[in-house]
């Protein structure tokens, strides 16, 4: 009986085989079963971004359609053309985020939304576009409960807090204070699901690979200093003496140690580009020529990553063995299955 349909508890109601109350609970209990399951999306591993190849497919044709929309709107002057981008975006996403549940394209999609949104609100309205910005990813998660969504709400969030301090407050340590924030409100999602299971779990990856950046680019310009060149006289580029370069490997080997203790990649992801900027400023004093540099750093980098991906499960066993795992820390330092 738990298992009839809502038609069928509908037809037994009518028949007078179950009670008003009966049926009640039985609808009620069959929407919980049907919202568990709807949250179930899979562990931090299998993230189910692409079902098939069609997903990657369509996801090709989303990118170029935003594209060509984003250049009509302009043509068309811009301004309120790019609400209407905007909602020609939302209506893919109705189709392929509700109907379809391609979280690829549903992705592509919510970034386009947003840019649309706010480039149209930054034309239209002079104070404070990032207000309608924020507004509108956060009623597009409501709607798509779209993981990727949460990083996109982060973003826009960070970026309207910054128009308020941006001129008492350096930009670098406004960055690293918003990515330690981030990572916080991470840990929250992670600690209610410690399987990684439900989109709980996704939420908190996005989040995680959001703060990844802003952690280590605060570093750079506030604690670093940062400074940047000109590449070929016209790309700015940042540059590190070896004393930043060694600190930024070890910050990056810090940061290491806690996605480990977490078990959270994403948080590492962000951290390639400074390894391989710091590893080249450390070996061009070597003497090497240019090519030498590229293919020693190349080699020093993606070794390491492979050496740390396979050996993530045993690594994880080893940081756990001196880590607390008892009470409130058993949520922030999952154990290893």
């Amino acid at each position: 009986m738990t298992d009839m349909t809502p038609k069928q508890i509908k037809a037994a109601l009518e028949a007078g085989i179950l009670t008003e109350e009966q049926a009640e609970a039985m609808r009620r209990q069959a929407k919980l079963a049907s919202s568990e399951t709807a949250a179930l999306i899979g562990n931090e591993e299998d993230m189910r971004f692409v079902r098939s190849f069609s997903d990657v497919f369509i996801a090709m044709g989303i990118g170029i359609l935003s594209l060509g929309v984003f250049t009509l709107c302009s043509l068309l002057g811009g301004k309120v053309a790019f609400f209407l981008g905007a909602g020609f975006m939302w209506m893919m996403a109705e189709y392929f985020g509700r109907k379809k549940r391609a979280h690829l394209p549903t992705l592509l999609i919510a970034l386009s939304f947003l840019f649309f949104v706010h480039t149209g609100a930054g034309s239209v309205i002079s104070v404070f576009p990032a207000f309608i910005t924020l507004a509108a990813m956060l009623v597009f998660y409501w709607r798509f409960k779209l993981p990727f969504s949460i990083a996109l709400i982060a973003i826009s969030l960070v970026t309207l807090i910054y128009s308020f301090v941006q001129e008492i407050v350096p930009i670098g340590g406004f960055m690293l204070f918003s990515g330690f924030a981030l990572f916080a409100t991470a840990l929250i999602y992670d600690a209610r699901d410690t399987g990684r299971l439900t989109r709980f779990a996704d939420n908190a990856f996005w989040l995680h690979f959001t703060a990844g950046p802003l952690i280590l680019n605060g570093i750079a310009l506030q604690i670093l200093a940062l400074k940047t060149t000109k590449f070929a006289r016209i790309i700015p580029v940042p540059t590190f003496d070896k004393g930043d370069a060694v600190t930024m490997l070890i910050i990056i080997g810090i940061l290491s140690l806690v996605g480990l203790a977490i078990n959270r990649r994403a948080l590492l992801v962000s951290s390639f580009g400074y390894a391989g900027f710091s590893l080249i400023m450390l070996i061009k004093g070597t003497g090497l020529d240019f090519g030498a540099i590229l293919a020693a750093t190349f080699l020093l980098l993606g070794g390491g990553i492979v050496f740390l991906g396979a050996g993530w499960h045993g690594a994880r066993s080893a940081i756990l063995k001196i880590l607390p795992t008892s009470g409130i820390f058993a949520k922030i330092f999952p154990p290893e299955k």
